[in-house]
């Protein structure tokens, strides 16, 4: 079994408990999180095509090569530091490569640099694919106890060092639609009122959506958080208890019982009928549980009728909110000494806010806490990162244990199809399914 050595034991059990036993989300979270960066392909093919020219500027410096999956909207936004540190010096020479499969071409390839979710440094740590970085913490004059939220300890830091420079967190935001939506609902109460007053059922103006496919990993994740669930048991996610079933029940009902959405809903509908674009549903919705890579098309839509708030509590009283993050990480094959202070420099020239304002400037929110400060100075420009900010201390992020992306897709796929498609979805069918999901994740967790 292939065990990772945990990170920060202490700060876990704090944060996972006010987390898992709380729960913390994200997205496939990375769902989620990679929805940000896969939409765009036209600014995409723009900034490589950027990158392509700015190759030859290299000259005699020393090469560090850097990968990420930022190839929508957000590419153009590290493009621009990257660049910014290039013009600033002469002796260093980022060569960045933004491609939507990063993670395979960084497996395959020498790059010295990526970036990487928060809830891939687990597995990428145990396979010893990361190098610790404390000494370019120092070189770089940043101190990851003291620079970085708190809950960076729970997916950065590990019982034998630092294995990743926190950039971002992203969360689940609750957008909604003030046309319809006078005070923003905060409970499920508050939802159930909501959906009188629109006449949902014959008017097809439903609360919220809860899609088939679409921020799924997230919406499961909200539900077992706030209803307190504990789902993590050693190196696996545990599903098979009467907790958990009930988390998911509720799931069911909002839809089937309580008819807070309509049943039958396609891919990312939850998204699309909130902005009135679905195409296999002929009805909308006025409240939407996604993240901040759905701001720019909410915003072209509903324009001054966009709301933005913080998740209601739609399952019970603990707060939780799913998120993800994104990091820098370092090739574990990088020696070089040379090499080495030139990332150093690098992420010194990162960590300076008035440059990674330009990150807040993509729509995301940096994590680190002098730019979060500037950030929060200007709430109108930056609306969603200004939200997020307030709910990190609820954060709930995938459980820093080995392959955990792999050991919850058949709960993205299987479990969750069930109960989204089931109206006559009895407890003894779920929990068999919950069950082979567990059986799943322990495989997974010692291959």
């Amino acid at each position: 079994m292939k065990k990772m050595k945990k990170a920060c034991s202490l700060v876990l059990a704090g944060v996972l408990a006010a987390s898992l036993a709380g729960c913390s989300g994200g997205q496939e979270t990375e769902t989620s999180a990679q929805a940000q960066t896969e939409a765009g392909s036209e600014a995409a093919s723009e900034t490589q095509a950027d990158q392509q020219e700015s190759t030859a500027d290299a000259g005699d410096r020393l090469t560090i090569t850097f990968i990420n999956g930022f190839t929508g909207g957000d590419g153009p936004f590290m493009t621009k530091i990257v660049d910014a540190f290039n013009e600033s010096q002469d002796k260093y020479y980022i060569e960045q490569l933004q491609d939507a499969d990063h993670y395979t071409k960084f497996k395959s390839d020498d790059f010295d640099m990526l970036i990487i979710h928060a809830d891939w440094i687990s597995t990428y740590h145990a396979l010893g694919l990361l190098r610790e970085v404390s000494d370019i913490y120092e070189m770089a004059g940043i101190s990851f106890e003291n620079d970085f939220h708190p809950i960076t300890q729970t997916y950065a830091k590990y019982d034998d060092g630092i294995f990743a420079f926190p950039l971002d967190l992203y969360a689940e935001t609750f957008y909604y639609n003030k046309e319809y939506v006078d005070e923003v609902p905060e409970t499920y109460e508050d939802m159930i009122a909501l959906r009188d007053k629109l006449d949902s059922e014959n008017t097809g103006i439903y609360p919220m959506a809860i899609p088939l496919t679409g921020d799924e990993q997230w919406a499961w994740m909200t539900a077992l958080g706030q209803s307190g669930c504990n789902w993590v048991e050693g190196e696996h996610i545990k599903m098979d208890t009467e907790e958990i079933c009930d988390a998911f029940m509720k799931i069911h009902d909002l839809i089937y019982t309580d008819h807070l959405s309509a049943a039958g809903l396609g891919s990312n509908d939850h998204f699309n009928t909130f902005i009135k674009q679905s195409d296999s549903a002929n009805v909308s919705s006025v409240c939407c549980l996604t993240g901040p890579w759905n701001y720019t098309a909410a915003k072209e839509v509903l324009g001054d009728n966009l709301g933005i708030g913080i998740l209601p509590q739609l399952y019970g009283d603990v707060k939780c909110v799913p998120a993800g993050g994104h990091t820098f990480g370092v090739s574990s094959k990088v020696t070089d000494e040379e090499k080495i202070a030139g990332i150093a420099e690098f992420m010194k020239f990162v960590y300076q806010p008035e440059i990674l304002l330009n990150w807040a400037d993509s729509g995301q929110a940096p994590i680190h806490l002098a730019t979060m400060e500037l950030v929060q100075q200007s709430p109108d420009k930056y609306p969603v990162a200004n939200v997020n900010y307030g709910i990190f201390d609820d954060a709930m992020i995938l459980p820093a244990i080995y392959n955990i992306r792999e050991q919850v897709k058949y709960v993205n796929s299987t479990v969750w199809s069930l109960v989204v498609q089931t109206e006559d979805l009895s407890r003894d069918d779920l929990m068999e399914e919950l069950k082979n999901a567990t059986e799943i994740a322990i495989e997974l967790s010692e291959s």
